[in-house]
Formats: C-alpha cells, structure tokens, sequence
C-alpha cells in the first residue's frame, strides 16, 4: 500500500526498519553543510509529510542544534502527532496545520534561515505558488529532496501514478529549478543521496514479499524479528550507537554521482538568494 493510507500506523508502533532509519542519518551529512555554510538558526519543515516512516522528525536534528524549529502539514490529526512524538522527548518547535492549500504560506517575509522537505512535494497540488511562497519566507537557503526518478530499482513512481492527490510531475528536477529560479533564486549546488546496498522499494521488507505472493516469508520474517529500528530511539538516549551502526552500509555514498543516480534513492537541490 501507499504512504498515503499507511502513514498513521508508524506513530501508534515506532518501527520505521533500516532503509528509513537510515536516510535519516544520511540526511544529517547534508544538515551540518548546511549549518555551517548558512549558519541557521531557524527552521521550517514544510510540509512534512512525505515517504515512509513518521512524518515531521527529521527536523529534530536541527532543534538540538538549537535552531527554532516549525514543522508544517496539511493533515491536522497528522500534525497533532507529530506534536506529541516531539513532546515525549521533550524537544520544543511550533506546529501549524496548513489546511490543503499551500499556494500562501501563514509567515512573513524572510522569516526563516533554512526551508526544506524531504520527499513530500508530490503532494502539493500547486507547486509553483507553494514554492513560490517558499522563497519569500526564507532568508539563506531552501533545501529539497526528491525522490530519484532515474533510480533503476525503484518502483516509486509506478506505485504514485495509482493513487489520487499524487502528483509525480512535481518531483521532476527541471520543473523545481525552474520555479525556484524564475522566482529570483539561484540553485547552488545538486546531487544524489541516500545509496544503501539495497534497493529503493519504498516499502518494508515484509510488504514487498506479500506483494510478491510470499506472505509466508513476510509472516516468518515478523515472528523471528523482536525488536524496532526508529531513530527517535537514538534522539532519545536509548540507542546512541546506531548512528555508527547504521551508517556501516554507507560506503556506496561516497560513488561519483555518476554512479549514483541509477540507484540513490533520492536527489537533492540547494537554493540562495542572488
């Protein structure tokens, strides 16, 4: 199944599995770039709802920084959970539902050093107004992820054509660019990320098998298994070794992007002010 219907069950049971856990932390490499080429010191996560695992996490890394967090979605229940996984560890940020519409954002001009998502524009129906408003909002730097559409392994963009309030042509890299750029900024840099040594399925190990007509194998797979992968166990002191845990299956990160674009799961961009 898609995100789209799945999403709630990661918060009533953290278990995100590896392939989550760990473009998480692969994701914190490109936050400290940020950091310190950009010195932020405030926030917007917008919106936060995007691939598998628990929405609106991902900027935490960013409140231990000490930055001024918001985290931003469209789904009140949605936004109301994301408020209570921060609360449980006692991280503080601001949280605001936007409705369905993104075409004018609640914030003034420049109000943040750093917007960013991560996966989720595809579910923004007008993209152009959203990121539009994205770079007014913004002083230093507007970071987005993307799925990666030349990942030779990745069933995403088959699995989004099926599912209504998807739109796959928002994740196109010239499209992003183009807006962004007509808009006044300047792309500064581009790339892709997230290269485990498995491939891009989108999903758990366990949906995969029964999509495949294994659910026998998916069943034994569960049974054996007793323990849950979630990061928010790392932020929360229970597991300060899985940073260097996870990140042992890294070594295809370090590939030319040459390499890396027919089978890292996602692309990014960075944007500046001219």
């Amino acid at each position: 199944m898609f995100i789209t219907s799945t999403w709630h069950q990661y918060f009533s049971h953290y278990d995100e599995g590896l392939g989550t856990t760990y473009e998480r932390f692969i994701l914190h490499r490109y936050f400290e770039k940020l950091h310190s080429a950009y010195d932020i010191q405030s926030v917007l996560e917008m919106p936060s709802f995007g691939m598998t695992g628990i929405s609106g996490i991902n900027s935490i890394w960013w409140a231990k920084k000490g930055a001024r967090v918001t985290v931003a979605d469209a789904d009140n229940k949605r936004i109301a959970m994301i408020n209570k996984v921060w609360q449980n560890l006692g991280i503080e940020a601001d949280f605001i539902y936007q409705k369905d519409n993104y075409s004018r954002l609640p914030f003034k001009d420049r109000s943040f050093d750093l917007s960013w998502n991560f996966a989720s524009l595809w579910f923004v129906k007008e993209l152009e107004e959203f990121l539009r408003e994205l770079v007014r909002v913004t002083r230093r730097a507007i970071f987005i992820c993307v799925p990666n559409r030349s990942n030779i392994a990745s069933i995403i963009a088959f699995e989004a054509k099926k599912h209504a309030h998807v739109f796959p042509n928002n994740i196109r890299p010239d499209r992003i660019k183009g807006i962004i750029r007509n808009a006044g900024w300047r792309s500064v840099d581009q790339g892709f990320f997230d290269a485990p040594p498995w491939p891009d399925i989108a999903m758990k190990k366990e949906d995969l098998l029964r999509k495949a007509g294994l659910g026998f194998l998916a069943t034994r797979l569960e049974n054996k298994r007793s323990d849950t992968t979630c990061i928010l166990d790392y932020y929360g002191g229970k597991n300060k070794g899985m940073e260097e845990d996870v990140l042992k299956y890294a070594f295809l990160e370090q590939l030319p992007d040459l390499f890396k674009q027919f089978w890292a799961h996602h692309r990014y961009f960075i944007f500046a002010p001219p």
